[in-house]
């Protein structure tokens, strides 16, 4: 069983997560989640971050929020996804009016969380994101 949890972690360490959201206090969770999870973990709260982390590193998975200040998660997601559709996206959003537009679009998005996250719910999309 450890052997089998190592091997796991050994994988998802090479694995790339991408995490943008304007509220501090739940990207840094986030990060901290994902990097206990094995993932290497990459940050942005707003546009020009966001822009010069995506300069330096090739993501595996972009964590977007939908609704941000002066930006729209799904126009980002769309964006990443023109640019390299190999990048699994999940959006997450505190509006549950926002879902189903979400799904609806050519945004890339393997998924839509619904915030409050449930980290047990958002590890098996990651999981299922990343196979």
């Amino acid at each position: 069983m450890v052997a089998a949890a190592g091997n796991a972690a050994a994988t998802a360490a090479k694995k790339v997560v991408l995490i943008l959201d304007d509220h501090v206090a739940l990207r840094e969770e986030l990060a901290e989640y994902f990097t206990i999870s094995g993932y290497q973990v990459m940050q942005a709260g707003d546009g020009p971050t966001l822009s010069a982390a995506l300069r330096r590193q090739r993501p595996d998975l972009a964590v977007l929020d939908i609704d941000l200040p002066g930006w729209n998660g799904i126009e980002i997601a769309q964006a990443i996804h023109r640019r390299d559709p190999s990048i699994r996206i999940i959006l997450m959003t505190g509006n549950p009016s926002w879902v189903t537009p979400a799904l609806n679009t050519t945004s890339g998005a393997f998924a839509v969380v619904e915030k409050p996250l449930e980290l047990a719910r958002l590890s098996r999309v990651v999981r299922a994101a990343l196979l």
